[in-house]
């Protein structure tokens, strides 16, 4: 559920980055947004064993990062958002989170199949 929330959050950024130019504090809060959904992502697919996707969402990490921002021409910044922006579209058909375990099987000690 948090997952799939931060990946709308993080493609609604930037679809809105796409049509609007920005300049100052709302590009660094636009950054922060990116940069922490891509990291999210990021531990998502590494904890899923998924190491393409995690190193596919080091580049929004990385182009977006507000303490060292790349800052690239307009056309070559819309290429960029829309390129990270179709990594977070496809991670929500193919990236699904591992399943947890259940609060029974937590607290149920011979219910359990697996240790935390």
């Amino acid at each position: 559920m948090y997952s799939g929330i931060v990946k709308v959050t993080s493609l609604a950024a930037f679809v809105f980055a796409a049509f609007v130019a920005m300049r100052g504090l709302p590009e660094v809060l636009l950054q922060l947004v990116v940069c922490g959904g891509a990291m999210f992502v990021m531990l998502e697919a590494v904890r899923s064993r998924k190491y393409i996707w995690a190193a596919a969402f080091a580049v929004p990490f990385i182009c977006f990062n507000p303490v060292f921002p790349l800052v690239l021409s307009r056309s070559a910044s819309l290429a960029m958002v829309l390129l990270c922006a179709s990594f977070f579209l496809t991670s929500l058909r193919y990236l699904r989170p591992g399943a947890g375990m259940s609060l029974v099987t937590i607290t149920d000690l011979p219910a359990r199949g697996e240790s935390l």
